[in-house]
């Protein structure tokens, strides 16, 4: 086996593609947004892709080259399939080693003879390709596995990523962990400076931000997610000050300036902020 650090960079495949996003006319604030698009990922799965923060596979690879109208060798060091014969393709797989499954890119050549032994043999079903050691493969066709490529682990969170920001440690917690029981990767924020903080870092999908943040108004925080790389991501605004004019007029300015929803009226009810998510994101 051979753990092919080379072909499977994350960031040199990453500066590619934002490379060739450029060059295709796409204005780098498009990137993120375009590449979700095609990868059908969601936005701050392809914003950590195209910082190198998360492994590409050889499917997504094709997939955003397809979509340019470029060859994978545009995007991804091909060079180590120089060494393999002709016939040998590189395929995304499943290896089976000491009863782990393994995602792998395996180098799989022609169909094995009757009689021809090799020490890692392929089988294909459906449109998956499985690798073992050859004595402990299954019956079925057995295909020929020149080389294993181990990618690095993908602990990538493919959910949408969701902001909780609310001063009340509890509150914040609750909904967050609601919304992660609904299928969302929900983080919560108690104070403006961290929030702000993870934005630059990295932006998230959708946003859903108490009003009144200590003796602070979230005006700063809708102001950032406006100006980040998803400044097109919903906001939900909370509050708990509906009775009063000022609050009133403030949030009221704001739905206009940021285009956010709400106010959703606290205490929080759950499943109106995640139907209201769910509307967002089309879900």
């Amino acid at each position: 086996m051979d753990n092919n650090h080379q072909k499977f960079d994350s960031q040199s495949i990453a500066k590619r593609v934002r490379e060739l996003f450029l060059h295709h006319g796409l204005a780098k604030r498009q990137h993120a947004k375009e590449l979700s698009r095609i990868l059908d990922l969601s936005f701050s799965h392809a914003h950590r892709k195209l910082k190198g923060q998360s492994p590409w596979t050889l499917e997504q690879i094709n997939r955003v080259a397809a979509a340019l109208g470029e060859t994978p060798a545009a995007i991804a060091d091909m060079g180590a399939e120089h060494d393999m014969p002709q016939q040998t393709m590189a395929q995304d797989a499943i290896f089976f080693v000491a009863g782990v499954e393994i995602p792998c890119v395996g180098y799989i050549g022609d169909e094995l003879m009757a009689g021809q032994w090799l020490e890692f043999v392929a089988l294909r079903v459906e449109r998956q390709w499985y690798i073992y050691c050859a004595d402990d493969a299954p019956a079925g066709k057995h295909y020929g596995v020149e080389l294993i490529a181990i990618r690095p682990g993908n602990n990538d969170d493919e959910r949408l990523s969701i902001a909780v920001l609310d001063d009340s440690h509890q509150a914040a917690d609750k909904l967050a962990q609601y919304l992660g029981s609904c299928g969302f990767n929900a983080v919560a924020f108690y104070d403006i400076s961290s929030f702000c903080q993870a934005l630059q870092q990295s932006p998230f999908d959708g946003y859903v931000v108490d009003w009144l943040i200590g003796e602070e108004t979230a005006d700063k925080c809708i102001e950032v997610i406006r100006a980040s790389d998803n400044p097109d991501a919903p906001v939900l605004v909370l509050t708990g000050e509906l009775g009063t004019d000022r609050c009133e007029s403030e949030v009221a300015r704001a739905m206009c300036d940021y285009d956010v929803l709400g106010p959703y009226e606290k205490p929080v009810r759950l499943h109106v902020i995640e139907a209201a998510l769910q509307r967002c994101f089309n879900l």
